[in-house]
C-alpha cells in the first residue's frame, strides 16, 4: 500500500513536471495569447485526461489566471474548492530551488473528498534560470471509485477503499498533506490466512486427530506461501513505482536509486556518463498525429535504446520527450562514449503502424566519479543539453564549468532585456533603400537598436534571447509600432519591418498588425513585412496561411537574405512574394572574382523573369552599385548610399527632397 501511494505520487510529480518544465509555457506567460493558449493546452485536456481532471494556473498576485475542472472553467476558487493546506503546497512551489521549491506532489482535502494534488513553478527545463514572476501550475487528480479500483487492480490490493478513517478489522494508510495531517485513508481488509485455513480444515481436524501433524505442517507450508506471495507482491509494487508506465525503463526515482546505489568497486577514478537525450520537434510530432502516436514514439524510442545501445549502459525516461543514458567506466576505467550510438539509434525512421516518423535528438553530456550526487550529475548534463538544443537539431554536447558562466550571463541579459522592454528602451534605426534607376530615397528598413545599462548590444545577439525568453512578440511590437508610427510622418515612403519565425506562428499577429496600421492611420501598402526562408522550412503550411492573412490587409511580404540557404524559385512560387531581397554574401566578391559577379547577374535575371521586384543588398562601393542596376535591380541598399540613420538624422538628410515612389 505504501508502493501504491508513493506511485500516484510519483506519477502526479512527473504529470506536473512535464508540463510546468516547458519552454513553450513559459514564453506564453509573456504572450498576449496566454489565456487562450493556457485553456487549450491545460483547462480543456481535464475533459477527458486520465492523470488530472483539474487544472490551475496561479499568478504572482495568487488569482488564478486558469481554473478548469472536467473541461470547464469553475465558479468557485481554488480556496473554496481545497482545504487550508494548498495555500502551504502553493508557498512551497513558489520558493527558490534548494528551499522545498520545485516539484509537489501530496494528498489534499477538497469538498468532494481526498484527491491527489501536484505543484510546481511554470520555468524553463533548464533549471537555474527562474521566471521574473513565479506562476504556478497545479494538477489535481479526483480519488474516486475509478481511480482506487485502478490502484487496486495494478498493485494487487484486493478490497481497497477510501475511508475517512481507519475501519475496525482493515490495514490503513493514511493519505496525508503537505503539512503531514492525514485528510483520509485507504484500507484493506486484513487477512488472516491460518484463520482461515484453520475454519477450511477444522471438522477433518475433529475427525481426524491421527493426521493433525499432516494438517499443522500443511497450514505451515500455506502461510510460508502467503508470506512469499505477498513478499513478491510487495516486490512487484516497488518495481512498479521505479520504472515508467509508458515505455517500461526506469524512471526518474528509479534512475536516482540506480546511480546513488553505484559502488565504485574500491576503485576511486571509477567514472560515470549522464547522457541526456531531447528528442527534436516531439511536441510537433503530438500536434499532428495526436498524443496516441506520441506515446507510440516514446515506446518505440525506448526499445531501440534498450537494444541497440552497447551492454553496461541503462535506460531512463524522465520527463515528457527526455530520456537519460547511464554509462558506466569499462576494464580500462575509461567511459564508452556513446554519441555515434545514440545517433544511429535515431538514424532509421519508427514505423508506427502506416505512419513512418524521422525523427533526431540532442545531447547533453556529463562525466563524474561513481558515487557523484545524481542531482548534481542531472543538472550538468542539463545545462549541456540546453547549450546542444541551441546549436543545431541533432547536436551534442559535453559539460565544461564555463557552460555555467555562460548560462549565467545569457540569464542576466535577459533580465536586463525585460528591463529595457518595460522601459521601451530599444530604439528603430532606418536604413535608405534607393530607387536602382534614379538613385533616390524610396523605402527604408526599420532595425531594433539597443543601448544597455553596459554599452550598445548587436541585434545578433539580443535577438535571439529574446526569441529563447519568449520575449520575441514584445520585442516585434514595439520595433514595429516604432517603425510605423514614424513612417506615418513620411508620406509615400516604403517602410519594412524583419519578423521572426517565431512572431508569424502567433495566430493573432495579423489582428496586431492591422490594430498598430489604423491606430496610426498608415496605409497597408506602405508596409513590407520582410522574413528570412527559416519560416518556410520549419512549417510550410503554417506559413503560407500567416502570408496570406498579412497579404490579404494590403501589406507587402518580401523573402530576405535570399541567396544565403536553401530557399528555391519553387518557394517564391509558392508563397508570392511581392519582393526578394538577395543576401549581401552575394554582392561582396564581384570586383574580384567573375564567377560571384556571374552568380549574382543570373539571380537577379532569374527572380526578375519571375516577375517579382528585387533589391540588393550589401551594396558597398560605386562598383557593386552600377553592377546590380546593370543587372536589373530594382532597389539598391547599403552602406554605399548610407548607414542606419536616427529618425532626425533620415529627416534632416532625405526629407527636405521629394521622396518618390520606389520602382517595381
Amino acid at each position: 500500500m505504501a508502493s501504491a501511494l508513493e506511485s500516484l505520487r510519483s506519477q502526479m510529480a512527473g504529470t506536473v513536471r512535464d508540463n510546468a518544465f516547458w519552454d513553450e509555457a513559459y514564453r506564453q506567460l509573456a504572450s498576449p495569447t496566454r489565456d487562450a493558449w493556457l485553456i487549450e493546452n491545460w483547462g480543456v485536456p481535464t475533459l477527458d485526461y486520465p492523470l488530472y481532471d483539474m487544472a490551475i494556473v496561479i499568478g504572482p498576485d495568487d488569482k488564478p489566471l486558469l481554473h478548469y475542472r472536467y473541461g470547464k472553467a469553475m465558479d468557485v476558487q481554488p480556496g473554496e474548492f481545497f482545504d487550508s493546506s494548498l495555500a502551504r503546497l502553493v508557498e512551497r512551489a513558489r520558493a527558490p530551488d534548494g528551499l522545498q521549491g520545485d516539484v509537489h506532489a501530496d494528498f489534499i482535502g477538497t469538498v468532494h473528498g481526498p484527491a491527489l494534488i501536484g505543484a510546481a513553478r511554470i520555468r524553463p527545463f533548464v533549471q537555474g534560470i527562474p521566471p521574473p514572476d513565479p506562476y504556478i501550475l497545479i494538477f489535481e487528480k479526483d480519488l474516486d471509485a475509478k481511480a482506487i479500483n485502478e490502484t487496486a487492480r495494478q498493485f494487487n490490493l484486493r478490497g481497497l477503499q477510501l475511508t475517512d478513517s481507519p475501519v475496525e478489522g482493515t490495514v490503513a494508510a493514511p493519505l496525508r498533506d503537505v503539512d503531514g495531517n492525514a485528510v483520509g485513508f485507504l484500507s484493506l481488509p486484513s487477512e488472516k490466512s491460518g484463520t482461515r485455513s484453520y475454519e477450511r480444515v477444522r471438522m477433518l481436524i475433529f475427525g481426524a486427530a491421527a493426521i493433525l501433524l499432516l494438517l499443522i505442517v500443511g497450514i505451515g507450508t500455506i502461510g510460508l506461501l502467503s508470506v512469499r506471495s505477498l513478499a513478491k507482491e510487495e516486490a512487484r509494487a516497488r518495481e512498479n513505482s521505479l520504472h515508467d508506465h509508458l515505455t517500461g525503463v526506469l524512471n526518474r526515482p528509479g534512475l536516482s536509486e540506480y546511480v546513488e546505489n553505484l559502488a565504485p568497486d574500491g576503485c576511486s577514478s571509477a567514472l560515470i556518463g549522464l547522457y541526456l537525450v531531447d528528442i527534436d520537434g516531439f511536441k510537433a510530432i503530438n500536434d499532428l498525429w495526436g498524443q496516441q502516436i506520441g506515446d507510440k514514439l516514446l515506446g518505440a524510442v525506448a526499445a531501440r535504446l534498450t537494444k541497440d545501445l552497447p551492454p553496461g549502459t541503462t535506460i531512463s525516461r524522465l520527463d515528457g520527450d527526455q530520456f537519460a543514458i547511464v554509462s558506466l567506466a569499462d576494464a580500462t576505467g575509461k567511459v564508452a562514449h556513446l554519441q555515434s550510438a545514440v545517433s544511429e539509434v535515431f538514424a532509421e525512421p519508427f514505423k508506427l503502424g502506416r505512419h513512418e516518423i524521422e525523427i533526431g535528438a540532442s545531447v547533453g553530456v556529463t562525466e563524474a566519479p561513481v558515487g557523484a550526487n545524481f542531482h548534481d550529475l542531472l543538472r550538468q548534463a542539463e545545462i549541456a543539453l540546453h547549450q546542444a538544443k541551441h546549436g543545431s537539431d541533432g547536436a551534442t554536447a559535453v559539460f565544461h564549468p564555463d557552460m555555467e558562466a555562460e548560462l549565467s550571463e545569457q540569464a542576466k541579459l535577459e533580465q536586463q532585456l525585460i528591463r529595457a522592454l518595460d522601459r521601451r528602451e530599444l530604439k528603430v534605426a532606418f536604413q535608405p533603400v534607393v530607387d536602382a534607376r534614379s538613385g533616390n530615397i524610396c523605402g527604408v528598413e526599420a532595425l531594433a537598436r539597443w543601448n544597455s545599462e553596459s554599452g550598445p548590444i548587436a541585434p545578433d545577439v539580443f535577438i535571439p534571447v529574446a526569441e529563447r525568453a519568449g520575449l520575441i512578440g514584445i520585442l516585434g511590437s514595439q520595433i514595429l509600432e516604432e517603425a510605423i508610427a514614424q513612417g506615418s510622418r513620411w508620406p509615400s515612403l516604403q517602410i519594412a519591418v524583419n519578423v521572426s519565425p517565431l512572431q508569424l506562428r502567433n495566430r493573432y499577429f495579423a489582428g496586431g498588425l492591422k490594430a498598430t496600421l489604423d491606430k496610426f492611420a498608415f496605409e497597408p501598402h506602405r508596409l513590407t513585412i520582410e522574413l528570412t526562408e527559416g519560416v518556410l522550412i520549419s512549417n510550410a503550411d503554417q506559413a503560407k496561411r500567416s502570408i496570406s492573412e498579412i497579404k490579404a490587409l494590403g501589406i507587402k511580404v518580401a523573402l530576405d537574405d535570399f541567396g544565403s540557404g536553401f530557399a528555391s524559385i519553387g518557394s517564391l512560387r509558392q508563397f508570392s512574394f511581392d519582393r526578394v531581397k538577395l543576401d549581401k554574401s552575394l554582392v561582396a566578391n564581384i570586383e574580384h572574382d567573375d564567377r560571384a559577379a556571374e552568380v549574382l547577374d543570373a539571380t537577379i535575371k532569374l527572380v526578375s523573369a519571375l516577375g517579382v521586384p528585387v533589391t540588393v543588398e550589401g551594396i558597398e562601393n560605386r562598383h557593386q552599385a552600377e553592377f546590380a542596376r546593370k543587372a536589373g535591380g530594382h532597389q539598391l541598399q547599403g552602406y554605399w548610399f548610407s548607414k542606419p540613420l536616427s529618425k532626425q538624422e533620415l529627416t534632416g538628410r532625405f526629407f527636405g527632397n521629394r521622396l518618390p515612389e520606389c520602382a517595381g
